[in-house]
């Protein structure tokens, strides 16, 4: 469905229920796919056709081997719930399953089948399942000899197209309890659940799927394929939305994988306060007020320094206090110079997608973070480390207007209509060694709040109170060190002293660290370089 075209004789859609559609999976979007539960769902789908397909070709390589194949038929091409005592056997765990028990015992239960049946019943699901992949134009017939069978009652639909699906999604879709429901309802008919409706019930649902296409592709929608995403939803609108259908209610079935997918609560974030946020990075609560107050304000802000000066490790406790006891969460991303605006906005990316090479739009990591953030009440932070290293205007696009108009919408490159959630906060970090600030995009400038962070020596000094270290007569060094540097944005940080084995590992913290980067800023004054030479320090620190 990825890349094959339907040649459509007649709509299937009941037009009156477009707009229905529309209304639905926008609240979809919002509610669903960013759930833990709605990430785990969409890396169900990949994972668990390759394990069908797996499976499917060396159960196949046995069988042609002559094999006994009826147990591991019965065990890896059906479709099972995640159970403790499921997980202990070797079954295909699938995110639509249709047994959740012992098979034989569920079917000779149900006396559907008797002891003596299953190994006819194990080479007959392996032959329709083998059929069907060989000849996909023969559903209708391979369904129909299928059913006739004397042994095969029970094994309907939601059994046996997981499986087909796994083989040849483009040509077969997953059809249960939940899906069948949401097809009937949108195309007005009533298919049922057995194996003989299904080619029908297959064809109706792909025309329904590419025609609805065009209004799952909105924004905030997941880069799926359409009938993985279309299956999302049936799932969502019946097991978790509940809704009030006039058809026919769920099955048993359903509430099994309703159990198993059902919406999550959103772990809260533990407490963390100004004063504890304080005392972690041994800057005064009156500075850190005045910092997330330039936060709150622009909503981006950027802590510039030389290296060694806390940016990251500063930046990473405000986001944790800005999201402190709340639903919101902190992600990072490192920008670098080949980092471009398809890697953070959106872009077109070749993937392998069973088998065939695709071309989806792909949702960088800005667009996936804003959609988790848009599910969330409370602030979300996302941390730009080493911002300065990528083109920041280039790599940011269209959204550079948007970071200073929150409250509108605007069209990506792509042509979705894209606004930036309210609870977002972004917070970067650069290093003035790496580019002077001075180079910055004026526009970039405007946006976000710069904040300075030199080194602090009275944070070093506190570090070391019990340690025995000389400190003094460190800080007394770097003074000197930083004095004739003569550049504040290139100045030597503290961090890097702030060890609890400082007196071990100095030498050596001084000779890989520090005077490499003293050879490359002095590289035309070797002679500056060699008064801060280990030998010459070491003197000064320890008289």
């Amino acid at each position: 469905m990825s890349t094959k075209k339907l040649h459509i004789d007649r709509q299937v859609l009941i037009l009156e229920k477009n707009s229905e559609f529309i209304k639905l999976f926008k609240e979809f979007i919002r509610s669903y796919p960013y759930t833990q539960a709605g990430l785990r769902h969409q890396k169900a789908y990949h994972e668990q056709r390759q394990k069908g397909k797996e499976d499917f070709k060396a159960i196949a390589s046995d069988y042609e081997s002559g094999e006994d194949i009826a147990e591991v038929v019965l065990l890896q091409l059906l479709p099972y719930a995640l159970t403790a005592n499921n997980s202990q056997r070797n079954v295909w765990i699938h995110h639509a399953p249709a047994i959740d028990k012992d098979i034989k015992k569920w079917f000779e239960g149900a006396l559907w089948a008797k002891s003596e049946d299953w190994p006819n019943i194990a080479q007959a699901i392996f032959n329709f399942i083998r059929h069907c992949n060989q000849n996909p134009t023969l559903l209708e017939e391979a369904c129909k000899e299928f059913s006739e069978l004397p042994y095969t009652q029970g094994l309907q639909t939601e059994m046996l197209t997981p499986i087909l699906n796994a083989l040849r999604p483009d040509d077969f879709l997953l059809i249960n309890n939940k899906s069948r429901q949401v097809i009937n309802y949108f195309t007005d008919k009533s298919y049922s659940q057995k194996l003989t409706e299904y080619a029908e019930v297959n064809t109706t649902g792909q025309k329904l799927i590419q025609e609805l296409a065009t209004d799952m592709r909105q924004t905030g929608a997941p880069s799926m394929r359409d009938d993985d995403l279309f299956d999302m939803f049936c799932h969502w609108l019946i097991a978790v939305k509940k809704y009030d259908f006039t058809v026919s209610q769920p099955s048993t079935m359903d509430k099994v994988s309703e159990l198993l997918f059902d919406v999550e609560a959103i772990e809260m974030q533990p407490e963390y306060s100004l004063s504890q946020c304080a005392l972690d990075t041994g800057i005064e609560e009156e500075t850190l007020l005045n910092w997330l107050k330039a936060i709150e304000r622009k909503k981006q802000a950027i802590f510039y320094g030389s290296p060694g000066t806390g940016k990251t490790y500063i930046t990473k406790k405000l986001a944790k206090y800005l999201t402190s006891g709340s639903d919101g969460f902190v992600d990072i991303v490192q920008f670098h110079p080949a980092y471009t605006y398809e890697d953070f906005v959106q872009g077109i990316r070749p993937q392998r997608i069973d088998g065939e090479l695709d071309y989806p739009l792909v949702n960088g990591r800005f667009l996936d973070f804003c959609y988790k953030a848009f599910c969330r009440q409370h602030i979300c932070v996302l941390i730009i480390d080493e911002i300065n290293r990528a083109n920041v205007a280039r790599v940011f696009g269209e959204l550079m207007y948007l970071l200073e108009y929150r409250d509108e919408k605007m069209p990506l490159a792509a042509g979705e209509v894209f606004s930036i959630p309210a609870n977002v906060r972004i917070i970067g970090t650069m290093n003035t060694a790496d580019r002077s600030i001075a180079l910055v995009d004026h526009a970039i400038r405007r946006r976000f709040a710069f904040i300075p962070l030199y080194p602090n020596y009275e944070i070093l000094r506190s570090h070391h109170l019990d340690t025995g270290f000389p400190v003094d007569k460190l800080i007394q060094t770097l003074k000197k060190l930083n004095h004739a540097i003569g550049n504040p944005h290139n100045e030597v940080g503290i961090s890097f002293f702030l060890l609890g084995d400082l007196a071990d590992q100095i030498g050596s913290v001084w000779q890989l660290e520090i005077e490499p980067y003293l050879e490359e800023y002095f590289f035309d004054q070797p002679s500056k370089v060699d008064q801060f030479r280990w030998n010459e320090v070491k003197k000064q620190i320890y008289p």
